[in-house]
């Protein structure tokens, strides 16, 4: 008896296989103009973005932020292009651009994440990028490689399962109980198919449960996820 009391329980809870990828899943490649302009994409260098120009006109949402001295510079975007060489110095000033992109990823595991670089993709440099972040593009690649890696980056960043299984392995890496995170699924897939897709359940479970600080940050990047602008 006790035992179907507690299958009953669990079985009130939504999780994230109950969402129908027939209606809620990310933008497919190639991603047209105005889904693009959905989803902010922050550029950090030190130096101009020489790509910017060219890719805002095939319809990104690019703004060039400069090296970054808090993480919480880029906490709105849910993509991040990083260049490699003299960013992060105020993190590591010898990894630099790899070291800013190693918190980023342990800070906002749903953000997405492309390193750049003028060297080689054998480089020291990139190879320590290429442990956390989700794809490298050399810096004078053709305007095409460029938009197929964005359009990939924004595809990924837009599909619900795909980001609730990275927010839930780093959950799970900060030693968050397994009944907080199936909570928070619950809270998350309702949040994602209400008739009006919204954060008011997310943020009312961040508030009831007791989530240690780290956990708090991973969760609360949720809501700048491109979920919720890939759905309205």
């Amino acid at each position: 008896m006790i035992e179907a009391v507690r299958r009953m329980a669990l079985n009130s809870y939504k999780v994230c296989g109950d969402i129908d990828v027939r209606t809620y899943h990310g933008f497919k490649p190639p991603i047209q103009q105005n889904k693009r302009q959905k989803v902010k994409i922050a550029v950090i260098d030190d130096q101009s973005f020489e790509a910017g120009a060219n890719l805002r006109n095939y319809g990104y949402d690019i703004k060039e932020v400069g090296d970054v001295k808090k993480l919480d510079e880029i906490e709105s975007f849910p993509i991040i292009l990083c260049d490699l060489m003299n960013v992060g110095m105020f993190f590591d000033t010898d990894a630099q651009g790899a070291s800013l992109i190693k918190e980023i990823r342990r800070n906002y595991p749903s953000k997405y994440i492309a390193a750049y670089s003028g060297s080689s993709a054998t480089s020291t440099q990139a190879q320590k990028a290429k442990q956390h972040a989700d794809t490298f593009i050399k810096k004078d690649s053709e305007i095409e490689s460029w938009v197929e890696k964005l359009d990939s980056l924004i595809s990924h960043a837009t599909d619900p399962k795909t980001v609730w299984l990275r927010t839930r392995a780093a959950l799970i890496a900060e030693d968050v109980d397994t009944r907080s995170i199936l909570v928070l699924e619950d809270a998350y897939v309702n949040s994602i198919t209400a008739q009006s897709p919204n954060l008011n359940l997310l943020r009312h479970v961040i508030n009831e449960e007791h989530f240690p600080a780290s956990a708090k940050t991973i969760i609360l990047n949720l809501a700048s996820s491109a979920i919720f602008a890939a759905l309205s």
